[in-house]
């Protein structure tokens, strides 16, 4: 016969009370949940129209520049030396030795002016010494002969010193006319043009039976021109930014239209040492061998050389902005807002801009900025 087991009273009892108690938690949880969904749904929406609403803009990425940078600027060739050769005594052109295009050595004798009036003025001057050489003299002679009478008493002192100034002034005419005997001596020397270095001459304003003038007054009324064209004076103006990287005894390489697929060798030899305040440039000379005279003075070119830069970064110069009167550029960050940075502007390289301080390599620059966004704008890189 089967037993049936008795169960307490006190669990038929509480089984209600278990099964609400549940009932209710699990209802609070869903109706939490929903709430839950209810609140984070117009934040996400809000951030996922925002980020839709997001203008887009294009990117380049800043890189950097090279130390090394070759810079290639117009020249202009000149004469090493050249000399505009004046007469320094008037007179008639006698004689004309040389002509357009010749070679002369230093020292060669060039022209050679008939001055009768300086030579003549030359036996004047002689003559006047010959005369107040004499005199000395005799003054010389009358003191000598005066000492021994004042000793005796047959002559006062008051007399001796007369011939003591006598003399004086006598020695000094002396000094006076033989100073103008080699002056004019000089000026007759001059009746000698010579050349002053070995070079070529290069103009010719003068003719054999020309008057000229040794005065000195009118700077254009030279006779000759002279160049010495073994060695060229090749003038360059770098920008202001590149003008403190150029090295002195920096080699340089010379082009001229005129010489074509050929290069010339140059050396930098001087700068002026100051920023012209007009165009903001430095001069430099360089120096060009020309034994064969291949290259005329005056010849125009390019000069091709690499400077050392302070570095940087590079970006297309259509990024430059202006603000409150200086460059920036427009970036975008890594929150993806849109920043204003103000940059230093080293140098412009062909269709770029190098960039000395502001601007990190790697940043991403807007390119073709709208004049609507500002400052800390949302933006979306365009793909």
């Amino acid at each position: 016969m089967t037993r049936l087991h008795a169960t307490p009273a006190g669990e038929f009892r509480n089984a209600p009370l278990v099964r609400s108690l549940v009932a209710v938690l699990i209802g609070g949880a869903v109706v939490a949940l929903a709430q839950a969904q209810s609140a984070s749904s117009p934040q996400a929406a809000a951030s996922a129209a925002a980020a839709a609403a997001a203008p887009q803009v294009h990117v380049v990425i800043a890189t950097a520049s090279p130390i090394k940078l070759t810079l290639r600027l117009p020249a202009r060739a000149a004469a090493a030396e050249e000399a505009r050769i004046f007469a320094r005594t008037s007179g008639t052109v006698a004689e004309r030795r040389v002509d357009l295009g010749d070679h002369v050595n230093a020292g060669d004798l060039l022209l050679r002016i008939a001055a009768p009036e300086a030579d003549q003025a030359l036996e004047r001057a002689r003559a006047a010494l010959g005369q107040v050489a004499a005199r000395e003299q005799l003054a010389q002679l009358n003191l000598d002969r005066a000492r021994p009478l004042v000793d005796q008493q047959f002559l006062s002192p008051g007399s001796l010193d007369n011939l003591v100034a006598g003399l004086a002034v006598a020695r000094a005419d002396t000094a006076a006319a033989r100073a103008e005997v080699k002056r004019l001596e000089a000026l007759q020397q001059f009746q000698q043009v010579r050349a002053p270095f070995a070079g070529v001459i290069t103009e010719r304003l003068v003719e054999r039976g020309d008057r000229v003038s040794g005065d000195g007054g009118d700077a254009a009324a030279y006779l000759l021109r002279l160049a010495r064209l073994n060695e060229l004076r090749v003038v360059v103006d770098v920008p202001q930014s590149a003008a403190i990287d150029v090295p002195l005894g920096a080699a340089v390489k010379l082009a001229f239209r005129e010489f074509p697929g050929e290069t010339f060798n140059a050396t930098l030899r001087r700068r002026s040492g100051a920023i012209d305040a007009a165009t903001g440039t430095m001069r430099i000379e360089l120096a060009l061998p020309n034994a064969d005279l291949r290259v005329p003075a005056g010849l125009r070119g390019e000069a091709t050389f690499e400077v050392n830069s302070l570095g940087g970064v590079r970006v297309p110069a259509a990024a430059l902005l202006s603000r409150d009167g200086k460059p920036h550029v427009a970036t975008v960050d890594a929150q993806g807002r849109l920043r204003f940075v103000a940059v230093q502007v080293d140098r412009t390289a062909e269709r770029d801009v190098v960039i000395r301080s502001g601007l990190d390599a790697g940043a991403k620059v807007v390119m073709s900025l709208g004049s609507m966004l500002r400052e800390g704008a949302p933006v979306s890189i365009a793909p």
